[in-house]
């Protein structure tokens, strides 16, 4: 193998490393690279590598931003690096025995009962799914938060 191909090798691992940034720019998350490690709700419609649904709430844009504040403060493995109040969480996670980090950003819309989300593990092409299952878990969480529907009265 020469050495046009290890470097090749090294660009596309590392690739998500260097991928997009994060934060909220035009009222839209940043896009994930394209490797399959990351998925995004804001991510085009037929992208089904990285496509994953918002997470969709019925309760107060407040009260869902301190629910999802209070899951991950403090929590062990977790560090939340930003925050803007009522808006933007953004988290690092470490795995538990190499302690790779994963980004996780969630951007709750201002005029919709929707929080977009971002999930990217920054080292590696493939993250075994691992990305998927972290944003199905949180949307579990915030979904047994909210407060049940009032039973019709029989008439």
């Amino acid at each position: 193998m020469g050495i046009e191909h290890l470097i090749g090798v090294f660009l596309i691992c590392c690739g998500s490393f260097l991928g997009p940034g994060t934060g909220v720019d035009e009222a839209s998350l940043h896009g994930c690279p394209p490797t399959p490690n990351c998925v995004s709700s804001q991510s085009f419609r037929y992208n089904y590598i990285h496509k994953i649904d918002p997470i969709i709430y019925s309760m107060p844009k407040e009260k869902a931003y301190q629910y999802l504040l209070e899951r991950f403060d403090g929590m062990e493995n977790v560090y939340v690096a930003e925050k803007k109040e009522n808006e933007y969480i953004r988290l690092v996670f470490f795995t538990k025995v190499f302690r790779f980090p994963d980004k996780v950003e969630f951007y709750l819309e201002p005029d919709k009962k929707e929080i977009q989300v971002r999930s990217q593990s920054i080292f590696g092409l493939w993250d075994i799914f691992a990305n998927r299952i972290r944003v199905s878990g949180i949307r579990s969480y915030l979904n047994s938060k909210e407060e049940p529907l009032p039973e019709p009265e029989a008439l």
